[in-house]
């Protein structure tokens, strides 16, 4: 099973709503890099003791964060990644059950890094299958 950083990222990459995102251009996991100005991030951030069954149900949490060149930029990208992710059910990616995805907080701002790039974050949840 990857790191629900990993598919998350596949899952931005492959939706048609979030199509201007490459992996390992402005789609990274796990790090941010200095550039591009404008960049979207996941990392994996723990999550949920896993259900005890035959199945294995995972609860894992990510965080995705969006950097960009102006506030309204920042905000616009996270709400389209919100609007992807939110409620997304149902689905496999990388042969993983992606059983629900919901944002856990709102949209959260970290203010601005030393180049004067805002930054913004938000959490979600997710029920996966194995």
């Amino acid at each position: 099973m990857n790191s629900p950083a990993v598919d998350i990222s596949a899952i931005l990459a492959l939706s048609s709503s979030a199509t201007s995102l490459t992996e390992g251009t402005d789609l990274f996991v796990s790090r941010e890099p200095t550039r591009p100005d404008a960049v979207v991030s996941i990392f994996d951030t723990g999550g949920f003791e896993p259900a005890s069954s035959t199945e294995r149900n995972d609860f894992p949490t990510i965080q995705v964060r969006v950097r960009s060149t102006t506030y309204t930029l920042a905000y616009s990208t996270m709400e389209t990644i919100k609007g992807v992710l939110h409620k997304f059910k149902n689905t496999t990616i990388n042969s993983t059950l992606y059983q629900g995805i919901w944002a856990s907080s709102d949209i959260i701002s970290l203010g601005y890094d030393k180049n004067d790039r805002p930054t913004l974050t938000l959490n979600f949840r997710i029920h996966r299958t194995a």
